[in-house]
């Protein structure tokens, strides 16, 4: 439970948003002023995974070493366990306590190889509580100032055409003496520019595109590029609906017309988790029988067989669910992330088949000359 609550502790998330938002992002837009085919939080994402991914490859590498190890164990330690089960029988407190004395000989540990696993899927709710934060901290920070922009444009068109008085720092009142009559009109008049003001600025400072998606903090989906009040409220906070509608109406219409995305970011993930059940398959038969618990009988062992089997296809499912439904800058972060694990996990394997293959030249050659 504590484990739970440290995933999804605010705090954490905030600290992992303002890194990625405020200062990671801030640094990448200084690069250029110019971002139109892939905006600059596009590239912070990508970045930003790169880092994380380079930083926690170490442990990843490791769990992959321990997995060899226990898996070669467990080949040395096979006769004696098959030997230990069929003395014990039924007996499986007996049938336990043999296997860890076998365990505890050939220097055998589960925990190496699950504690890296672990601490992946803490970084994955970390990350992506972190995205979320990300999110909000956007939001926010671009309706404030669009609607700042919607209010002077709007207050500075009634003033000028006498609708309005202005008051210096103060809210400016209603003119008593302006002709009411063509009161709808400069209204109509003052909305327009005001629009026409809130798209240019979004437009300059804050627009975040990534080639096909509009919106990448939108999903890359079916969803509205610009968010309605009711899906705006889970990012903003203390939002006036009415108020959000009027600021933000110009933006709807010029690009609510479409789809934000077309689904293929999600699409890339689901495909690269499928691919990575294969191309991972000797390492996860390796993990699978470095989690093999003392006492385990040969059809417990086969039932947890199958259930990792089901597990590594249900994941894909889940991966893709996240990648649909949420912002496309964390649907970019899961694609580079696997698209990173799958290049690493070839390296590795390309390594250890090499290095099998020398392992047993070497083993058949020495016992050829023997």
């Amino acid at each position: 439970m504590d484990f739970i609550n440290l995933l999804s502790c605010q705090a954490l998330n905030d600290a992992i948003g303002e890194l990625i938002y405020k200062y990671l992002y801030g640094w990448v837009q200084t690069w250029s002023n110019n971002w139109e085919l892939i905006g600059a939080f596009s590239v912070t994402t990508i970045l930003f995974t790169v880092f994380l991914k380079v930083l926690v490859s170490p442990l990843d590498i490791w769990q992959k070493v321990v997995m060899r190890k226990n898996a070669k164990k467990m080949e040395e330690m096979k006769p004696e366990l098959e030997k230990i089960q069929k003395q014990c029988g039924s007996n499986r407190e007996l049938l336990a306590q043999k296997q860890r004395e076998v365990y505890k000989k050939h220097k055998y540990s589960m925990f190496g190889s699950c504690l890296p696993l672990i601490v992946t899927m803490a970084v994955f709710f970390v990350v992506f509580g972190g995205f979320n934060s990300a999110v909000k901290l956007h939001s926010q920070k671009t309706y404030d100032a669009l609607k700042t922009e919607y209010y002077t444009v709007y207050n500075e068109t009634m003033i000028d055409r006498g609708a309005l008085i202005a008051q210096g720092d103060a809210a400016p009142v209603e003119n008593p003496n302006f002709d009411a009559s063509k009161k709808a009109e400069v209204i109509a008049e003052a909305k327009t520019l005001a629009g026409e003001a809130t798209i240019a600025l979004y437009d300059k400072e804050y627009k975040e595109s990534f080639i096909w998606i509009d919106n990448i903090f939108a999903g890359d989906n079916w969803d509205d590029p610009i968010m309605d009040a009711a899906d705006a409220q889970k990012n903003i906070s203390n939002l006036d609906e009415v108020e959000y509608n009027a600021v933000m109406k110009a933006l709807s219409v010029k690009y609510n017309v479409g789809w934000n995305g077309y689904l293929v970011l999600p699409i890339l993930v689901l495909l690269l988790n499928v691919a990575s059940i294969f191309i991972n398959k000797p390492m996860m038969n390796q993990q699978q029988q470095a989690s093999i618990a003392p006492g385990q009988t040969e059809e417990q062992q086969k039932a947890q067989q199958s259930q990792s089997k089901i597990m590594q296809y249900i994941m894909p499912i889940m991966m893709f669910v996240f990648a649909l439904f949420y912002s496309a800058a964390f649907t970019l972060y899961m694609f580079v992330n696997m698209l990173f694990s799958i290049v690493l996990n070839l390296v590795y394997t390309i390594i250890t088949k090499k290095k099998d293959d020398a392992e047993r030249e070497y083993k058949l050659s020495t016992t050829i000359k023997k």
